[in-house]
């Protein structure tokens, strides 16, 4: 309860909690704020303008909004991820002895409206973090929920300085950036921006290179391209293009839009007709497939152990052949072709995708470039459906039991972690299932010989078996049979199973949602128990 005024009372409870990502659709948002909220930011980076005042945008930042705020919001990054905790003000009065509850005054206001000044925001994280589980979790009531959140509200008021207003934003650099993005189809001087920021020119380009990495130029340029986008999606020819973004001349605009994107303007514009080729070791066949499309031909250059050299140029040339006479428009690569670059792009114009863990970063870049974003944000909505009711039914299913993955592989395990892969977070943070003791919680993986296992303890094992030999099925069986495996619980209650390669599979909506599905059917009819 918050502070008393005479007999009235006012409180605050929460409507609804929500896991979200704020794409990049145009260069420039103004998103509606449906209610009071707390916006609690862990992913992403770009700039937002509340109340006129502007403010950097990155992770671990919390902002309080309410429906009159006026905001603006300009993404550097693809997207911004966030909660979203939507909060319904009440006063509870006492008159006469009787109680009545009324809606809270819109002038009152429970924080002060922009980014908050807390320190140590990652501790706040972490309790919305089990908020959001806690209202994700089916044996946990409605006011189970709403205890949590009180003493979370509660404990984030005692904790907010004193004296505190909007956060008022010095950067005259971010002042600058948001003249960039209101006026980037005008013609822009040097001058105009470091006058804005209140430099000289040359502190001006100084401090924006350090702080942004590029020039103000580059800047400039990277926000007219993006704009560039949604024009050349209306089928606007490249000068009408070029002159509404402010690059004026056609020549230089379809220059820096290859350089950028990697396809011309021209190929852009025709990127839905485009066949398309792969050479990836991240499964963008698949991806390509979830969106409505296939590859013409299916590249993997990555080197295999049990190759020499010799064979392993062969194996890549036999590849490259099959490619170049599919005769793609375009070839979809991965960072670990760079190798191959060179004879990619004589085949045909190659993209190298920028490397991310996130998959569904991945899968936004591929469907931009083949013109299925629609599709896309399909693929993820119903990924979220399908993730909220896999968590909800393993949780009946499994309950509190440990669950690790492995793989094995020339006489060696490689143990998965609980980050930095996207089949890690699957199963630890989507889908909420309890790691093994042997489980790192920080790192991806972690490798140990055949002989140098340690013995460990989890409830559900799973194995995947890749590239072994007949010696290494041998040490396995003993390994399976040895004292130390056999007093694992998983082997006691023969809850070992064995999985295809999901390590793979990890990086598309296809091979996420058949994971999902094998863990509901495995767990549901306790199937392929060895």
């Amino acid at each position: 309860m918050l502070q008393m005024s005479n007999l009235q009372y006012p409180l605050i409870f929460l409507s609804s909690i929500h896991k979200r990502r704020y794409r990049k659709y145009h260069t420039l948002q103004f998103p509606k704020i449906p209610s009071d909220l707390l916006c609690i930011v862990t992913g992403g980076k770009g700039l937002v303008r509340i109340q006129n005042q502007m403010v950097p945008l990155g992770p671990n930042q919390i902002f309080y909004l309410k429906p009159s705020t006026e905001i603006e919001v300009m993404l550097e990054s693809d997207y911004v991820d966030y909660y979203l905790l939507m909060l319904r003000p009440v006063t509870v009065t006492r008159k006469k002895g009787k109680w009545s509850c009324n809606g809270s005054n819109d002038k009152e206001n429970l924080f002060p409206t922009g980014k908050l000044p807390f320190q140590h925001i990652k501790v706040w994280l972490e309790q919305v973090e089990r908020l959001y589980a806690a209202s994700k979790e089916q044996s946990l009531s409605a006011s189970d929920v709403q205890q949590l959140f009180q003493r979370f509200i509660q404990d984030l008021l005692q904790e907010l300085p004193g004296q505190v207003g909007a956060e008022q934003s010095s950067n005259g650099i971010d002042e600058s950036i948001g003249y960039m993005y209101k006026h980037y189809s005008e013609k822009i001087k040097l001058d105009t921006l470091a006058d804005i920021a209140g430099l000289t020119e040359t502190s001006y380009s100084r401090s924006f290179k350090k702080a942004k990495g590029v020039t103000p130029v580059q800047y400039l340029n990277q926000i007219r391209i993006e704009s560039s986008k949604e024009f050349l999606k209306q089928d606007c020819s490249i000068q009408e293009v070029s002159e509404s973004v402010g690059f004026g001349n056609e020549f230089y605009f379809s220059r820096m839009f290859k350089r950028t994107i990697g396809l011309s303007p021209t190929i852009y514009m025709k990127r839905k007709q485009l066949r398309v080729g792969v050479a990836s070791c991240y499964r963008y066949q698949e991806n390509l497939r979830t969106l409505g499309t296939d590859a013409l031909y299916e590249m993997n250059g990555y080197t295999i152990e049990q190759l020499n050299a010799e064979e392993q140029q062969r194996f890549v040339q036999v590849q490259l052949d099959a490619l170049r006479e599919a005769q793609p428009d375009m070839i979809l690569s991965d960072y670990r072709h760079l190798p191959f670059y060179d004879r990619l792009k004589d085949i045909a114009p190659t993209i190298c995708l920028d490397f991310t863990m996130d998959w569904r970063q991945n899968h936004w870049r591929i469907a931009e470039l083949v013109g299925r974003e629609k599709e896309a944000q399909h693929n993820f909505d119903q990924m979220e459906l399908k993730v909220n009711y896999a968590r909800e039914v393993l949780s009946q299913l499994i309950g509190n039991e440990t669950l690790s993955i492995m793989r094995f592989y020339y006489g060696k395990f490689r143990v998965y972690g609980m980050t930095d892969h996207p089949l890690n977070h699957l199963l630890y943070k989507e889908l909420g299932l309890k790691p093994g003791s042997c489980v790192p919680q920080h790192e991806r993986s972690k490798e140990y010989m055949l002989g140098n296992m340690p013995p460990f303890e989890t409830d559900h094992l799973l194995i995947y078996k890749h590239h072994t030999q007949p010696e290494d099925e041998a040490n396995f069986a003993a390994l399976l049979a040895s004292e130390g495996w056999s007093t694992m619980k998983a082997v006691r209650n023969r809850q070992i199973r064995f999985t295809p390669n999901w390590i793979g599979m990890s990086w598309s909506p296809t091979g996420q949602n058949q994971i999902i599905d094998y863990l509901l059917a495995a767990y549901s009819h306790d199937r392929n128990v060895i």
